[in-house]
């Protein structure tokens, strides 16, 4: 097919299916309560409650998804959460399966009450996507014939036929399922699929995440329940067969014909506008007569030539012209910062930096795209704008650390993390420590305090058990006898959120390693030993408590020095010796007590 000026042959492409109504972006809100859920589950799975025995060597060895998994689970579900924006048509549909049963009595009363404009997606209230009607929308019908309810091949094929003379033979299909029994329904399909081999249900499993709030980001709200059988044991391997091929006629009949065309149509349209000397010239002359002014945060219409630029990019990005992608997305972004509207002239950039990732050039460093996007974002009101911002450097990170500039990710992650809340900037900055332990030579006591300051924000943030993990691994780097303030720090800190967590033998660990405080004043010394004591009664532990170093009295040679009215009197009587300490710790050891007249000793 031809994007553009160029010509490209797709061997592969990657479809994304989600339902209509789901289509559109959570609230800020919405989608931090979402990401807290997802931290929360994989600090429960994958936190240690232990240090490691050697940090540095560990995160050297393991790979980045083995030493910090959460990250990773939140990045993803990060970004798929902020799809379906206005200012980015990446995730905007551009085909639509309308699925209706085989044995319908009408099928065009049917086709047209899904294409009525009832059923217009989130997407079209805002005017920033292509209307379903547009004869560029490509659309495709599809007859699901149920074979276990017993639907005839006659009837199916006869509104085939109606449905092709109105949209066409190539936009019209029957799909049949359940073809491994005739009768009985699903139950009975699913015994008899038993038999000969179901698909593994952890096929199904992994396209069932958990859901947002209130729906959003292409997930409905909430999932239907599973059927008796499990979900997907009544298809055979057959049904999933005849699925593929469904979708593999979807696209060579009716996606990229139309994608194709369409791409045509905004070439031609891009060009007539923007291109050619004379439009250049009209450009310049607006640009340096008029004033740029406020920044503007709108969003242009998908008919505006500015949200045609987009489109075509996006859709050259998806086919692979990543050259012709990038021509569109430079044009595109002069008219953005000439408004200036941050938000899509940071979109134009953010996706310039990801084609030079994805083809890179000699010339171009992607990471300077990505750093504009950034602090573009950073301009957009909002919690949205801040969102988007973070996005931008995790991916820069993430291709700097792919080239082994550990340090620039690291700061990347750190520039990022300022603005954030709690919870994001703590995955960031531990993601950055992590980044400094695999410098050559690592930076471990950088790399300690950014752990520090990662389990501070988790703290606020409420997730404990991250916060005691970030905390265990720096506890070896601060030993008592060099860093003895931070080392008591940290134990006093966690020995507090072991509490809180319910881990008694852990805050009985921490507040016996705050008993050596020797150099603090009575009334700290006082409170140390209290919360020890409560510690040992909460751990209910009896008899001698492992690695508890107590004093040791030798009693053979006890020395008791003392200077007060009894040591200058002529004559102490008899009881007043017998009720002094002195007296009777010498009696404790077995000693005898020898007075006279300049001292006493026992």
């Amino acid at each position: 097919m031809r994007v553009g000026e160029f010509s490209c042959r797709v061997q592969e492409l990657q479809l994304g299916l989600y339902p209509g109504h789901s289509m559109y972006q959570p609230k800020p809100e919405v989608i931090d309560e979402s990401l807290t859920q997802v931290l929360s589950v994989q600090a429960h799975r994958h936190a240690k409650l232990q240090a490691l025995p050697d940090l540095v060597h560990y995160v050297q060895s393991e790979s980045p998804e083995a030493v910090n998994p959460w990250y990773f689970k939140y990045q993803h579900r990060f970004v798929r959460l902020l799809k379906f924006t206005d200012h980015e048509t990446l995730d905007h549909p551009v085909a639509g399966l309308f699925v209706m049963p085989a044995d319908t009595s009408h099928p065009l009363q049917v086709a047209a009450k899904l294409l009525a404009p009832e059923q217009q997606l989130p997407l079209h209230a805002t005017d920033s996507m292509l209307p379903i009607k547009d004869p560029m929308f490509a659309k495709h019908f599809v007859l699901l014939q149920d074979k276990a309810a017993g639907m005839e091949d006659g009837k199916a094929l006869s509104n085939l036929a109606t449905l092709s003379n109105t949209y066409g033979t190539a936009n019209c299909s029957i799909l049949k399922l359940y073809s491994s029994s005739n009768k009985g329904g699903a139950g009975a399909a699913a015994a008899a699929v038993t038999a000969s081999g179901a698909v593994p249900a952890a096929v199904f499993q992994a396209c069932r995440s958990a859901v947002v709030p209130g729906g959003g980001a292409g997930e409905p709200e909430h999932w239907l329940p599973e059927p008796p059988g499990g979900l997907g044991q009544a298809l055979s391997p057959d049904d999933m067969a005849a699925a593929g091929q469904l979708l593999k006629n979807f696209c060579e009949r009716t996606l990229l014909p139309r994608l194709e065309e369409r791409i045509a149509r905004l070439n031609l349209s891009v060009s007539t506008a923007r291109k050619g000397l004379k439009n250049r010239l009209t450009r310049l002359w607006k640009g340096a007569a008029g004033d740029s002014g406020p920044p503007q945060d709108v969003s242009y219409p998908w008919h505006s030539v500015e949200a045609q630029m987009r489109c075509l990019a996006d859709l050259a990005f998806l086919l692979g012209q990543y050259e012709f992608a990038v021509q569109m997305y430079r044009l595109a972004a002069q008219d953005y910062l000439a408004a200036p509207n941050s938000k899509w002239y940071a979109g134009a950039e953010e996706m310039i930096g990801l084609c030079s990732i994805l083809a890179p050039s000699p010339s171009g460093d992607p990471v300077k795209y990505l750093n504009r996007a950034f602090e573009h974002y950073s301009k957009v009101r909002g919690r949205q704008g801040r969102m988007l911002s973070t996005r931008v450097m995790m991916d820069a990170a993430a291709y700097q650390a792919a080239v082994g500039r550990h340090f620039a990710a690291s700061m990347s992650l750190m520039r990022a993390h300022f603005d954030e809340e709690a919870a994001r900037a703590a995955l960031l900055l531990e993601a950055a420590a992590y980044a400094l332990l695999r410098c050559q030579p690592p930076s471990a006591r950088k790399a300690a305090f950014h752990l520090v300051l990662a389990g501070l924000r988790y703290h606020t943030a409420k997730q404990k058990r991250l916060a005691i993990h970030c905390y265990m691994q720096v506890t070896p780097a601060y030993s008592p006898g060099t860093w003895r303030h931070i080392s008591e720090h940290l134990h006093d800190i966690l020995g507090k959120q072991c509490v809180e967590l319910g881990d008694a033998e852990g805050c009985l660990k921490h507040c016996m390693a705050l008993l050596d405080c020797s150099h603090r004043p009575p009334a700290a010394q006082g409170q140390h030993l209290v919360r020890f004591l409560e510690a040992v009664k909460a751990a209910g532990v009896c008899g001698p408590i492992p690695g508890l170093h107590l004093p040791e009295v030798v009693t053979d040679t006890v020395l008791v020095k003392f200077a007060d009215q009894r040591c200058y009197q002529s004559y102490t009587p008899p009881a007043l010796l017998g009720s002094s300490p002195m007296a009777f710790a010498a009696n404790a050891a077995g000693a005898a007590v020898d007075g006279s007249s300049s001292s006493s000793s026992g």
